[in-house]
């Protein structure tokens, strides 16, 4: 009877330690990321980078152009316009508030 508790105190004494040792490796990681953070990082910086600043800058000057100087602009064409001139807004404004100093939330 006494090997039984004797037993028992010793595997209750050695199972914390062995789970604080299969834990440590877990523990000890750094959080690798997820399979999709690369790609979107990558395209992060694709489209705040110089070439997209400068082709949002021209497009933007185009379509502009192409809205007031366009005599008679069907609705689909106009629309495409707008939506070039939103897309170069959402780029120049990325690049505009990272000038500025203000960036997103950093985890």
């Amino acid at each position: 009877m006494t090997r039984i508790v004797a037993a028992a105190k010793a595997a209750a004494f050695l199972f914390p330690l062995l789970v604080i040792a299969m834990l440590q490796p877990v523990l000890a990681s750094t959080g690798g990321g997820l399979p999709w953070d690369t790609p979107l990082q990558t395209l992060q910086n694709d489209l705040t980078g110089p070439v997209a600043t400068a082709v949002s800058v021209l497009a933007l000057f185009a379509a502009g152009a192409a809205l007031v100087f366009g005599e008679e602009l069907g609705l689909f064409v106009r629309r495409a316009l707008l939506l070039v001139i939103a897309i170069a807004f959402l780029v120049l404004g990325s690049n505009f508030l990272t000038a500025l100093g203000l960036t997103g939330a950093v985890l």
